[in-house]
This record gives structure tokens, sequence and C-alpha cells, in this order.
């Protein structure tokens, strides 16, 4: 494969732009241990690309493997949720990207260790930051974080992929960051939620309580309690609207809640609940809007016989863990 090709495969799928039905592979490869070489060539191009102007890349880069034995010695303890980052040029983390500005600002120095932590899908689970930060993620999600924030770096950065709630421990002088694509959620002490699938193409912030800031190179927003702030990772355009903040976070209680939304965010939002796949017929319409809520007792036959009696005409087959949508023609008649 071509080094320019493989440049643009992954900056795409880091930016989330990637098509859905190839986001899978995709990942799966960065994670596997093949074609390293080629990876390691494409990460080494990504690197010498950004800002060389501004970085001394050979200084750097002979800075990182310094602590390259260290990594390595420690790598063998690691659990199955957490990897200890290790050489850079070969990195296949999924959120590696997001990363690498942190990298050539020099700070990945001071933290010394990245530690990843990831939820498999249809799971939900839980950490504590070492400031005390605590962190739910939703299913399929990664965050990356340092083992300790360090007390001179001014920032406590973290990188996001997939959807996750913050209650943030206070700290003025050392604003909370999460990272996420291009986007930036900035807070000192409070609580929220980001929801950044790289799959999908918008990333949804929704604030609970305190005060956060969204900013990107062409925005700087504020938001308040019971706010939401939708990024579109195309054109990076941003949206607000006012929303009850605890009804957009009953994943946290594996309940699903949905508040005029698209039949196709709807289905794309079951998917991960229930680790089912739908095969949509053509003639269903998936921008018509709707409110539902269905709580974790419920399975998914519920959930469908639910969807299928809002909408009209709409029928379901399942075959295992795949199900079949079709609009029939049956004359509505209601």
């Amino acid at each position: 494969m071509k080094r320019e090709n493989l440049n643009h495969i992954i900056n795409d799928f880091f930016d989330g732009i990637t098509p859905k039905k190839y986001s899978n592979y995709i990942r799966y490869w960065l994670m596997k241990d093949i074609q390293v070489e080629e990876k390691d060539e494409a990460m080494l191009q990504i690197w010498n690309n950004l800002h060389e102007e501004d970085m001394n890349v050979q200084d750097a880069l002979q800075r990182f493997q310094a602590n390259r034995n260290e990594y390595e010695n420690k790598i063998r303890q690691r659990n199955k949720r957490k990897k200890i980052l290790r050489w850079a040029a070969i990195l296949i983390l999924p959120i590696i990207s997001a990363v690498l500005p942190w990298l050539y600002a020099e700070k990945f120095f001071e933290q010394k260790q990245l530690v990843e932590f990831y939820v498999p899908e249809g799971k939900i689970d839980s950490l504590i930051l070492s400031d005390g930060t605590k962190v739910i993620l939703n299913s399929n999600s990664n965050i990356l974080y340092p083992s300790s924030f360090n007390a001179h770096s001014g920032n406590r950065d973290v990188y996001l992929l997939g959807e996750a709630y913050f209650s943030v421990a206070k700290d003025t002088k050392h604003p909370f960051i999460v990272h996420s694509g291009k986007l930036n959620i900035q807070v000192l002490g409070t609580e929220f939620s980001v929801k950044a699938y790289p799959n999908e193409e918008q990333i949804t912030t929704t604030l609970v309580k305190g005060s956060v800031k969204l900013y990107d190179k062409s925005h700087n927003e504020m938001m308040s309690p019971n706010e939401q702030i939708v990024y579109n990772r195309a054109n990076g355009q941003l949206s607000k609207q006012s929303v009850l903040a605890s009804e957009c976070n009953y994943w946290m209680l594996h309940n699903l809640s949905f508040n005029n939304q698209p039949l196709g965010k709807i289905l794309q939002a079951i998917e991960k609940q229930y680790k089912v796949k739908f095969d949509i017929g053509r003639s269903v319409e998936t921008n018509q809007r709707f409110t539902m809520n269905f709580t974790n007792r419920e399975t998914i036959d519920d959930v469908m016989k639910v969807i299928t009696k809002l909408k009209n005409n709409l029928e379901y087959y399942k075959d295992g863990q795949t199900i079949k949508l079709i609009q029939s023609r049956k004359e509505d008649t209601h």
C-alpha cells in the first residue's frame, strides 16, 4: 500500500469521517501486530508533517526513545483494559492521532506514561483518574489519560473516542480538557457528558452542572447547565440547544432515552445496547423523528414492538443477531 494512501486512511479514521462499513476493519487492522513497518512509516510521516517549524522532531524522538525501555518493562503488567503506550512511531491505538499534538508539545515526557482504558461492546465501566475525576464510559469507548497528572504541565489532558460522563475534580490552576478529534472541551470542575464515536459524524456535549468551554480553530463557545452542543465533524459547525441533561445520560443505567430523534439515530443506539445489526430496507424512512424511552429490563423484542407500532407499516424479522426492517405496503388503518 502506498504511504500516501495509508496516511489518508489513518487520518480519515481518526477524524471520524471513515465510512461506517469500513471503520471496524480499519480499527482491527490498526490494533493487530501486522504491517508494522508500513504503519511505522505512516505515523512517522504524520509526525514530521505537523508544525515542523515549531518543534525539533529529532530531539523529541530521541527523548521519547529514551523512555522506551521503561514502558516495555511495564507493559507485561497491563490487564485486559489497560495498555501502556510505547514507541510513538508504531503506536496502533485507536486514538493516536488525537495524542500526537500532545507529544509534539513535549508534555508527554512530563507525564511519562499514558494509559488506555477500553470498554467493550455491550458493557459500561468506570474509573477514577489521579486527580479524583470520575469517568463513566459507555459501550465500545476508549479514553487515553496520564497515569498521573503533572503539576507543572498546566492542563489535565485526556483523549476520548466514544461516549463518557465526567465528574471533574475542581482545580482552578489546572483546567481539565477532553480532546476528541478537532474539538476540545475545557472545564475547571463540573459534570458533563461527551459522545464522540469515530464512525459518527457528530460530537455531542451535554452539560449537567458547572460550565464548560468548547473550542477548535474556528469556535470558542461557553455552555451553561442543561445545554447541549452538537459539533459536526464534516463542516466544523456548532449548534446549541436546551435539554434536560439528566435524560441525556440514561445510558449509564443501561437505559435508552430519545427525544425527537430520527429513527436512524435510534437504531444506531439500539445496535450498541443490544449487540444487534440492522439490515434496513430501501423503502424505510430513517429521518422520521420519535420520542421514546426504554429501561434495561426490556428485551430487543420489546423495543422493536414499540418502534414498529409507532412507525406505520414497519415490520421486522430476526435472524440471529441481525434484524431486517422493511416497510410494508399495507394501507394505514389509523
